[in-house]
């Protein structure tokens, strides 16, 4: 009997629960972490995979079928976001994040015509600046409340949380990098926001403007560009095939290192992780 109280009861909290979706795992976590057990959160876009490459699955439309809210990034991160608006049930929001952050690092379509890959005018990535994420954190409690007012009080104590286990990640980079000014060759252009924040120097982009490995001739000018510079580190991205990178940064004798920027996975499975997990690879 007992049994079958507790199971009743579980259900009914799951059920209770409100339903949302975001379309990265980054920011279903910073959603999880603001909305806490009062919050049943999915990502469109798996753990460990590349959220630009990412194709629908048959099993998407189940997946948002019941969802009251989206949360997405926008400024171009995910192409195939006016696929999933026409999922979502009726009556159901998406929530973009970026759009309309102070400060952001725009005036990018120039840098094709060097082949660099990018998603935009603008860069998306803004999550890489620990200050953005925490205005992220804030658009997630202000939507969530607005359908749950119950629950503003808890998603404005789990954001004060949050708020402060990253300001110390965020102090701990500072702190590490301070007046070091790394060189780094990056895999495509996602770490503008990162670099801005910390005082690293971005040197070039191995991706072109299609994603794919540039041409030989594009190569050889990153290379030219890279050796005039000097550069410290080749930053590889675990959901990304790292042998280019790790070639490269043979040919320029620099240091290799993973850094996670769009997805989350088993051994970096929370944004507190990946901050976590950025330092000690740029401050080993």
């Amino acid at each position: 009997m007992r049994r079958l109280l507790a199971l009743s009861l579980f259900a009914a909290s799951a059920l209770a629960q409100l339903q949302v979706a975001a379309t990265t795992t980054v920011l279903a976590d910073l959603v999880r972490q603001v909305g806490g057990n009062r919050v049943r959160v999915e990502s469109v876009v798996p753990p460990g995979a590349d959220p630009h490459a990412f194709d629908l699955r048959p099993s998407t439309a189940s997946q948002l079928s019941r969802v009251r809210l989206l949360f997405a990034n926008g400024l171009g991160l995910e192409p195939y976001l006016p696929k999933l608006r026409a999922l979502l049930p009726p009556g159901a929001r998406v929530v973009e994040l970026a759009p309309g952050m102070p400060d952001p690092i725009c005036g990018l379509l120039g840098l094709r015509e060097k082949g660099v890959h990018l998603h935009g005018d603008c860069d998306p990535h803004l999550w890489l600046d620990p200050t953005y994420a925490l205005r992220y954190a804030e658009r997630i409690a202000a939507a969530l409340a607005r359908l749950d007012p119950r629950g503003e009080g808890a998603y404005r104590k789990n954001l004060e949380a949050f708020r402060q286990a990253v300001e110390r990640e965020d102090q701990a980079l500072s702190a590490c990098l301070e007046g070091r000014r790394l060189r780094v060759v990056v895999s495509h252009l996602s770490l503008s926001y990162l670099a801005r924040r910390y005082g690293l120097e971005i040197v070039g982009a191995l991706k072109d403007a299609h994603g794919q490995e540039g041409s030989v001739r594009e190569r050889l000018a990153l290379f030219k560009e890279a050796e005039a510079k000097g550069v410290d580190l080749v930053v590889a991205e675990p959901q990304l095939d790292p042998a280019p990178l790790r070639r490269l940064a043979e040919e320029l004798g620099a240091r290799l290192v993973v850094l996670y920027t769009d997805a989350l996975d088993r051994r970096v499975p929370t944004y507190r992780d990946l901050l976590r997990w950025n330092r000690n690879a740029l401050c080993p």
